[in-house]
């Protein structure tokens, strides 16, 4: 005879089905949706650092930008400055002329005045003068403050100053240079 097997009931669950569709359903949610989740919040990770690197290295570039504008806008204006006040080839002998005037107002006595050939440049040309002139030491000193103080772009090159055989004299010898702008700005 045959064995039977015993009876099994209409309304009990399989374990093992149950524990193979659960197991299955919990791979099917690492792969499908866990995963995926983790590599986007990552790759999102890595973005958020790169703006922050990108953020802290525009903020050391703020300070920086703004002083290098701070610069600009001040070259800016003190070239306006000296364009508007700037001799032009055309009244350039008016400042030569001025130059003897200060001399003479000064009290000194102009020996030389020897202009040389001139250095032309982009925007400017330079006008070098050689001054020879000699007077009591008040006098020499006044004349060299009014040549700083006119408002044309002077150099003073060079100035080699020597006391005359007499004593109370000096004699003088000043290179400078007259910076005069040759563009046209008739815009």
């Amino acid at each position: 005879m045959k064995k039977q097997s015993p009876p099994t009931t209409p309304g009990k669950p399989r374990t093992w089905l149950i524990t193979a569709l659960l197991a299955a359903v919990s791979v099917a949610y690492v792969v499908f949706i866990f995963l995926p989740v983790q590599q986007s919040i990552r790759q999102l990770s890595a973005e958020l650092q790169q703006k922050r690197q990108e953020l802290v290295q525009a903020q050391s570039l703020a300070r920086p930008i703004e002083h290098a504008k701070q610069r600009l806008a001040e070259t800016r204006e003190v070239c306006l400055l000296w364009q508007e006040g700037a001799p032009t080839p055309s009244n350039l002998a008016i400042h030569f002329a001025s130059l003897t005037r200060h001399a003479e107002e000064a009290g000194v006595v102009m020996e030389r005045f020897d202009p040389q050939l001139a250095a032309q440049m982009q925007v400017l040309s330079q006008h070098n003068i050689t001054l020879q002139f000699h007077g009591e030491f008040p006098h020499v000193f006044e004349f060299l403050t009014r040549l700083e103080r006119l408002p044309v772009a002077i150099w003073f090159r060079n100035l080699q100053v020597s006391r005359t055989q007499a004593g109370a004299t000096l004699q003088a010898e000043l290179t400078l240079t007259i910076f005069v702008d040759h563009t046209d700005y008739s815009d």
